[in-house]
């Protein structure tokens, strides 16, 4: 089976207030990839020529190395005046690619555009040969299954972290095939192998692990039906990180002078450079995985930007001064602190019983915490507390990284590693891909 680009999240459900606020049309995200006027060939401009531009005006896809990590011994010498330089260059650089005219911008990532690959999958539908394969994959199953359910229901989890030897010495295959190779545990997980995909011998164990459908995901039927591997899922998810990091300049351009189709453009070339780094990330779902993220960028700029601090200093008014939370709110109107959420206090203010209103998400959400929490402490707490008042749905990079966190803590990558080993030693390669996830 050809592997699908993923379809943009561009119709995940906002709040209320934020389709209020902007109505946000889906198809701005596309960012024009067909590229009207393209050049009929790639860039006459040579490799050098980009990366002239890149080191004039900054390092695309790559990050400047901290002072820290050069002097671990020394304190303080990556100092405040260091990140406003930092800062500057960033900014400089951004500056400089909005600038270009767009002959040269679109010649630019048309160029990157050639120098992507398109990775070829293999054929998974191969059937089993002898039936003593399938018993060895319904028996790793088996212990998958068991480790699931000791790390999500047990205290100590001691099955959880034994090894597939160790384990299997306390379940042999007789007890496994008793007990219907523990699939009723499926039914307390949050995940399931796919018995279809069970039949086939080409797919890896990853691959026939599915995420139940709890309602947060934007499009659960088509993630479910990816198909990727572990590979090309961290992959993904490391891309989908990279280019966060990387156009975090976007954030501050949602309202500005500038037209949202420029920036969309310059952000995308910065994502095509940063996916340069990606083999197993395939155009498609390069664009795909950029498109949910300049949708979030926006999503999360109308929905939630500024109400932290809001939240922030209502709470050290309520919890440290004791105050009323109206006029806690008041003040902080008054004061003009957050110009950008002037309308929603404002309107809280004149009516102050309207459903969910703000007092009602601080009760939920942020009264829970405490006077005695430090305010350096309590500003993430808030921070999270508000992206809870008003949850948007999930993508494919939230699925991905879900699915990876379980493949983990039921050791399933230790198997898919020991299996990338092997083939790599069948074909005498020494360029094993580096699979590792933070511990």
């Amino acid at each position: 089976m050809g592997q699908s680009a993923l379809r943009a999240s561009c119709s995940s459900s906002q709040s209320g207030d934020a389709q209020e606020e902007a109505p946000f049309d889906g198809e701005e995200t596309s960012i024009r990839l067909k590229m009207d006027n393209m050049p009929e060939q790639c860039c006459s401009r040579d490799c050098g020529k980009i990366t002239q531009d890149e080191d004039e005006g900054g390092h695309l896809g790559k990050k400047t190395p901290a002072v820290e990590d050069e002097h671990p011994d020394e304190i303080g010498v990556y100092t405040m005046e260091d990140r406003k330089q930092e800062h500057g260059r960033t900014v400089r650089h951004e500056h400089a690619l909005l600038d270009k005219d767009d002959h040269t911008l679109k010649e630019d990532i048309f160029y990157c555009l050639c120098q992507l690959n398109e990775p070829k999958d293999p054929f998974y539908w191969s059937e089993y040969d002898e039936p003593q394969q399938l018993t060895e994959l319904y028996k790793r199953l088996a212990l998958y299954r068991i480790r699931g359910y000791d790390y999500e229901l047990s205290v100590d989890r001691k099955l959880a972290e034994m090894d597939d030897v160790t384990l299997a010495q306390h379940y042999p295959l007789p007890i496994l095939h008793d007990e219907g190779y523990f699939e009723h545990y499926e039914e307390y997980l949050e995940w399931y192998f796919d018995p279809k995909l069970c039949k086939y011998a080409g797919f890896e164990d990853y691959q026939r692990l599915v995420l139940r459908n709890d309602g947060e995901y934007h499009d659960w039927d088509y993630y479910k039906s990816t198909l990727h591997t572990y590979e090309k899922d961290l992959a993904y998810v490391q891309y989908c990180e990279a280019i966060e990091n990387e156009t975090k300049w976007v954030d501050d351009m949602v309202i500005c002078s500038i037209p949202w189709e420029r920036v969309e453009r310059v952000a995308f070339l910065q994502a095509l450079k940063v996916a340069a780094g990606f083999p197993n990330v395939s155009p498609n779902l390069m664009t795909e995985g950029f498109k949910e993220h300049m949708y979030n960028v926006r999503s999360d700029f109308w929905s939630y930007k500024g109400l932290d601090g809001v939240y922030f200093e209502i709470w050290k008014r309520v919890a440290k001064q004791k105050m009323d939370f109206t006029e806690a709110l008041s003040e902080i109107y008054q004061e003009k602190m957050f110009p950008f959420r002037s309308f929603d206090m404002e309107q809280e203010l004149q009516n102050p019983s309207q459903t969910w209103s703000m007092k009602a998400k601080y009760d939920a959400y942020v009264a829970v915490i405490g006077d005695l929490v430090s305010d350096d402490e309590a500003l993430p707490l808030i921070t999270e507390a508000v992206k809870k008042m008003s949850p948007k749905s999930k993508n494919y990079a939230d699925y991905a990284k879900k699915k990876l966190e379980i493949a983990k803590e039921i050791r399933l990558i230790e198997y898919e590693r020991e299996k990338n080993r092997g083939r790599s030693a069948i074909k005498g390669g020494n360029g094993e891909a580096k699979l590792e996830m933070d511990n």
